[in-house]
């Protein structure tokens, strides 16, 4: 039979043993992550990734980096950005941190082990005590408390879920807005051909005498103007692009060794009725339900104040004593909070005022989304209609005009001049056009984040062309 001293060391292994399992928990946030990868491939994201440095993760970087020495779509543009943005990388670590909050959650307080030790002032042998106490309240606690990270952790995927769908927003936009500057700047081009073909023209004619100074000095400030203008939708390349490579996470030779085409997207045939967009809205906007998930973890923690409030602090243990006879005594010992002063009463206070602002915070989103979605839709039917109106009225208008401008100037009717600056402005409709596209689709980027994920499947890639007047087969060139 062991000595008595040993029984606080026994009584401590069979609490340790008891509770063990409380503390298997896994820390890992790889569950939660595969949740928030399937809800938002539900949202028509795509694949979600997290690097591990696993094999598998390998194998996706290597397509990656075949990505980036070809073509970028915006929505390969999209993929990368959710691998390669560190920010996103970022903001995927709060799953890990909720994830440990709530294994933290589950876990019972470390009992406490005391020792008190009484030295003799004269003859006598030495007064030792030994204690093992276990807050038993956590216990009792354990599940709301569980429930109230749980709800915290639901919260956490819901905001970074909003995240990632933001990024892929503000990817899809960028890459679309440097395809138009692209385009802008290849109709540019042509533009400023014509515009020095005309100057040219202007200055052989001042020199034989034909026109004046001011015909010619008109022309040739037009040029002038056409070679800034260029040179600013230039520029705007310039920036557009760095813009992708931020939100791509790229930089050194993976930065220069991408492209994407000047072509964008043909419009859809039809669009979701506003209804449809608006309960998509509802139901799907990631930020509505982290702050759902806010109030209900508010609720869970005012329900575990309650019972805290009812059940002070108790603790329970046992205590073993020698005195100086050498007599041992061993029994139960039990600590009780008295809530003289501290009753809670602050603690609910506060938690109500918390519950309150995040009801209210939700609901005013709840109305700020429906009033956003119908706010984007209208401006996407505007961008739709102006694009629309280009391409089947406008621009074969200006088509028309170029065909019978080079009809009469080949008969002798119309001057060379007319007949470019009826060019130029074929060119310009469709440098216009382009714009309208643009808008179209930088709208589309945005109501489907507000709408908290994709609309329908996009229609496949145009074959968007300068109208064929551009570059005309004339039977007389000027």
């Amino acid at each position: 039979m062991k000595p008595a001293l040993y029984r606080p060391a026994s009584a401590a292994f069979a609490l340790a043993v008891a509770f063990a399992p409380l503390g298997c928990a896994s820390v890992s946030a790889k569950p939660a992550f595969d949740d928030l990868a399937r809800l938002l491939a539900a949202r028509g994201v795509g694949e979600l990734h997290w690097d591990q440095g696993t094999a598998a993760d390998e194998k996706l970087k290597a397509h990656v980096r075949d990505l980036l020495r070809g073509v970028l779509s915006p929505q390969a543009a999209v993929e990368v950005a959710l691998l390669r943005n560190q920010g996103l990388v970022a903001t995927y670590e709060e799953l890990g941190i909720a994830q440990a909050d709530l294994v933290q959650a589950g876990l019972l307080r470390n009992p406490s082990f005391g020792v008190r030790v009484r030295f003799p002032t004269g003859s006598g042998s030495l007064d030792s005590e030994f204690s093992l106490a276990q807050d038993f309240l956590d216990l009792f606690t354990l599940p709301l408390r569980k429930r109230v990270a749980s709800a915290q952790l639901e919260g956490t995927k819901a905001r970074v879920g909003n995240a990632v769908l933001a990024l892929a927003a503000q990817t899809r936009q960028a890459v679309l807005s440097l395809q138009a500057a692209q385009a802008t700047v290849e109709v540019r081009a042509l533009v400023l051909q014509a515009q020095a073909a005309a100057a040219e023209l202007r200055r052989r004619q001042e020199r034989a005498g034909n026109i004046g100074m001011l015909d010619a000095a008109q022309e040739e400030a037009f040029y002038e103007q056409g070679r800034l203008d260029l040179s600013r939708d230039q520029a705007r390349v310039v920036e557009e692009r760095e813009q992708v490579n931020r939100l791509l996470g790229l930089w050194g030779d993976e930065s220069t060794s991408w492209k994407v085409e000047s072509l964008m997207p043909d419009l859809p045939v039809t669009e979701l009725a506003l209804s449809q967009v608006e309960s998509l809205a509802v139901g799907r906007r990631l930020d509505l339900a982290a702050l759902h998930s806010d109030a209900q973890s508010l609720e869970e923690a005012a329900s575990l104040l309650g019972v805290t409030r009812v059940l002070p602090a108790l603790q329970a243990g046992v205590s073993t004593e020698r005195d100086a006879e050498g007599t041992r005594v061993t029994g139960p010992q039990l600590s009780l909070e008295l809530p003289l002063f501290d009753q809670g009463q602050a603690g609910a206070a506060r938690l109500g005022a918390q519950l309150r602002r995040a009801r209210a915070r939700e609901a005013e989103l709840s109305v700020n989304v429906r009033a956003e979605v119908r706010s984007l839709r209208s401006r996407l039917l505007t961008a739709r209609a102006a694009a629309e109106r280009y391409r089947t009225v406008l621009l074969p208008l200006r088509e028309r005009i170029v065909k019978e401008a080079q009809l009469r100037y080949n008969a002798n009717l119309l001057g060379v001049f007319q007949l470019l600056a009826a060019r130029r402005e074929e060119i310009d409709g469709y440098r216009d056009y382009l714009a309208a596209v643009r808008d179209y689709w930088m709208a589309r980027a945005e109501l489907e984040r507000a709408a908290g994920g994709a609309l329908a499947p996009q229609a496949p890639p145009a074959s968007q062309a300068p109208p064929a007047s551009q570059a005309p087969a004339e039977e007389k060139k000027p």
